[in-house]
């Protein structure tokens, strides 16, 4: 394989979970694996500083205003009901 083709494959890999990673949405030892991994492919450590920039940037810009409480409890009892509708018309 490639130096290309191989950073092209794991860069796909590990992008969702750098994503993951930064949001603060892996458990503990999913968190060690990838930054045993950023440590390991300079390729992919890259790729998560820049993520971290541009989230930090978009972070600053827009003031991080908080969700009111109980925001995200209300959002997923309105995906379950709409999903069970079209379950129901489907």
């Amino acid at each position: 394989m490639t130096e290309t083709n191989r950073w092209s494959s794991c860069r796909m890999e590990s992008l969702e979970r750098i994503y993951g990673y930064l949001d603060g949405e892996l458990g503990p030892e999913a968190c060690q694996a990838i930054e045993a991994h950023l440590r390991d492919c300079e390729e992919c450590s890259d790729e998560y500083q820049i993520e971290s920039m541009l989230k930090e940037l978009v972070r600053r810009s827009c003031n991080c205003d908080v969700a009111p409480e109980g925001l995200a409890d209300r959002i997923r009892a309105r995906i379950t009901v709409e999903r069970t509708q079209i379950h129901w018309q489907g």
